[in-house]
């Protein structure tokens, strides 16, 4: 199970860019297991991304099916660490996630997702009460 970085519980540059990393890790952990307990946990309501995420994650692992692979990494991530008047900072990611297979409980592989590349994330950030929160995450297009 993930474990938050002592530099992701400060609002610093650093923070939030840890925060960013460790939240895609904890995705990656629900892709990986099924336990998206952590994720739900933490990620921003109403998330319609988020909601489709844990449905797909659910899904597949329940009645014998599983899922292989789909690791989450992000190789880069940036903020200007400028707060806006609504309180929040924006963390640009880089997430890559590896070929993900769809496993059926017989075994057989219902379908597999090829290696895609990487996209970019941005992920909307808000410090308060001593945490993170993600207000919002969306695609980088273009």
């Amino acid at each position: 199970m993930p474990v938050l970085p002592e530099v992701a519980k400060t609002e610093t540059k650093e923070g939030a860019e840890a925060f960013t990393k460790h939240w895609f890790s904890v995705l990656s952990y629900a892709y990986e297991t099924g336990d998206i307990a952590l994720f739900e946990s933490i990620a921003p309501n109403p998330c319609e991304a988020c909601q489709k995420v844990s449905k797909v994650i659910k899904d597949w692992h329940s009645e014998g099916r599983w899922l292989v692979g789909g690791k989450l990494s992000t190789p880069v991530t940036s903020t200007t660490f400028n707060k806006d008047q609504k309180g929040t900072y924006q963390v640009a990611a880089q997430v890559h996630q590896d070929p993900l297979s769809y496993m059926r409980a017989d075994g057989t592989v219902a379908r597999t997702d090829p290696q895609a590349p990487d996209q970019g994330n941005l992920i909307v950030l808000t410090f308060a009460e001593g945490k993170w929160s993600v207000v919002e995450l969306g695609n980088i297009v273009g």
